[in-house]
């Protein structure tokens, strides 16, 4: 397996093994598989934290500071109401390419709701760039609106 990417600074400040009070080696670098499943659980915190309404507005421009971090949305009314699904899926748009900033072009598709009717399937289609070559990745997530 061969080192694919720099490990996010809190993702190194968290102790993986807290049995041993110090590591030998610090873990600099992720494996492919590690950087998936670090972007991954990124989007899914991203996608399931609300933005209050009485930050909206800042959320709207471009303010990356951390109580903007999350998405203020609301279920759409209806599977079928493709202004809503649309309106959702640019919010996800949005704020993605405000916090992930590993992803390049990153492009969400409303997929479906599951059974709780709170709940919608995101399909987020996007970019990684690893060393210098663009590899596509796909991200499934169960976001709560």
């Amino acid at each position: 397996m061969t080192n694919a990417a720099i490990v996010p600074l809190f993702e190194r400040l968290t102790d993986e093994n807290p049995e041993v009070p110090f590591e030998k080696t610090p873990k600099r670098f992720s494996t492919f598989e590690e950087l998936q499943n670090s972007i991954l659980n990124d989007l899914t915190c991203l996608l399931n934290t609300r933005v209050s309404n009485s930050w909206a507005d800042n959320v709207k421009e471009k303010i990356t500071a951390p109580y903007a971090y999350g998405v203020n949305v609301t279920a759409p009314t209806s599977a079928s109401n493709v202004f809503e699904i649309q309106r959702l899926e640019a919010k996800i748009d949005a704020v993605i390419k405000q916090f992930e900033p590993r992803l390049i072009n990153a492009k969400s598709r409303v997929a479906g709701t599951g059974k709780n009717p709170c709940s919608v399937f995101v399909n987020i289609e996007a970019t990684v760039l690893l060393d210098n070559r663009k590899t596509p990745l796909s991200f499934p997530i169960v976001m709560d609106v």
